[in-house]
């Protein structure tokens, strides 16, 4: 009948008659549950919800992992190939001095003056005055620091220059 909504019991009772389909069993809470032909090819035999499914993966989507499957006794460790410039670049040390140098300077980037407005969104980024490669002790220091806009940022010098150490 067009229109009829069928019961889940019922579309499970005809399903079985037809032999098409199988049952689990929920990995998390062990409650049997049927899954059709096309869901089963695609895997989706694991969990018998969402909630459940959810549980399963907690922390792994917040790149926290579960818990003993950290560093080396992860299956997927590589040996610790993390550059330790990237390390030290993504550290909440960078990030803090990243916010007080944008703060000092007002959000507003130092080479054009323009600051972002409602509709007019301009990114800006912290510039190392004295370069990070070359200056490791001037790495966190807020003098260190300018705000400028990424088209003002892409204007400036790249790489190691030559400067007098003193």
């Amino acid at each position: 009948m067009k229109g009829y909504k069928q019961s889940k019991e019922h579309v499970l009772k005809r399903a079985q008659a037809r032999k098409r389909g199988a049952f689990f069993n929920c990995l998390e809470c062990n409650k049997q549950f049927w899954r059709k032909p096309y869901e089963i090819a695609s895997g989706n035999n694991k969990f018998c919800c969402k909630p459940c499914y959810s549980k399963n993966q907690k922390g792994v989507s917040k790149g926290v992992g579960r818990p003993g499957l950290s560093g080396s006794r992860n299956p997927k460790w590589k040996g610790g190939i993390t550059p330790i410039n990237k390390g030290i670049r993504n550290s909440a040390a960078a990030k803090q001095w990243r916010l007080s140098v944008f703060k000092r300077d007002n959000w507003t980037c130092q080479a054009c003056g323009k600051r972002s407005k409602k509709n007019d969104y301009l990114r800006i980024e912290a510039h190392h005055l004295k370069p990070f490669a070359t200056f490791p002790q001037l790495r966190f220091e807020i003098t260190n620091g300018q705000t400028l806009c990424k088209k003002c940022h892409d204007k400036e010098p790249k790489g190691k220059q030559v400067y007098d150490i003193k």
